[in-house]
């Protein structure tokens, strides 16, 4: 996918989309974002898949963004508004994913990096992984998204400090922030991603979608607004054929089996 920079492999219900640029560090360019948002978007409407696990090639996640690439189009600014555009519009297919996401990050993840784990439902780190932004020590702005998403992920003072500073974090810390769920052996980070896949893919994949949707549409409504919003998914969701199925198998004290 995008001539072998984007692979995808399959582990049961699992789709495993891997940066495949080892050689550079999975620096994120153009080819590697029409690979990660054909192959979300292809996997979005795979029935067989019911989680995805984004994950690096070789020594790390992602050093970031191909500088190579952008420093040839920065000082244009109708271009770089484009690769922009361009950027932006891929992580939203990743961020709007109907299926659960896991980041499973080793190595480490700076920059673009960085930002791609961000719109990640859930993230798994290597207990000598190191995420961060780096923008800060070349001069640059972190336009992919960092300014306005990490501020709502974690503390706005961690945020800022990140951002300025272009001091990375290490796993515990990025557990500690909310920038990742669990701290795994480097060398066990896809396993660890992959088990915590498997235990999504035995969920309903209608209700965590649902949660997804409620989640993201509520996050910068009053709350009032958004137990509003939430009201009306819930109320369709449990005339659905999920809740049907979890209802029986209440009644009858066994697990239930969601298509």
């Amino acid at each position: 996918m995008s001539d072998g920079q984007v692979q995808v492999e399959f582990d049961g219900p699992v789709a495993h989309v891997i940066l495949n640029r080892a050689g550079k560090m999975n620096a994120i360019n153009r080819g590697v974002l029409r690979g990660v948002r054909t192959a979300i978007s292809l996997l979005d409407h795979e029935p067989a898949v019911r989680v995805i696990v984004l994950r690096g090639a070789g020594k790390a996640f992602s050093a970031g963004g191909d500088l190579g690439e952008v420093s040839e189009i920065a000082g244009d600014t109708a271009a770089f508004s484009e690769f922009l555009d361009f950027w932006h519009a891929s992580l939203a297919v990743v961020e709007k994913s109907d299926r659960p996401t896991i980041a499973a990050v080793h190595g480490f993840a700076l920059a673009g990096g960085f930002e791609l784990t961000q719109v990640c439902d859930f993230v798994v780190v290597g207990d000598r992984t190191v995420l961060g932004d780096q923008h800060a020590n070349y001069g640059l702005f972190p336009a992919g998204g960092s300014t306005q998403r990490l501020p709502r992920q974690i503390a706005e003072r961690h945020a800022k400090w990140m951002l300025m500073s272009g001091e990375g974090i290490e796993a515990d810390t990025a557990v500690s922030y909310g920038l990742a769920n669990v701290v795994a052996p480097e060398a066990e980070v896809v396993e660890r991603a992959q088990q915590m896949a498997e235990l999504l893919a035995d969920k309903s994949m209608h209700a965590s979608a649902a949660i997804k949707s409620a989640v993201a549409l509520g996050r910068d409504r009053p709350l009032s607004d958004a137990i509003a919003l939430e009201r009306d998914i819930a109320v369709r969701h449990m005339a659905g054929s999920d809740a049907r199925t979890g209802f029986e198998a209440f009644r009858a004290r066994s697990v239930p089996v969601f298509r």
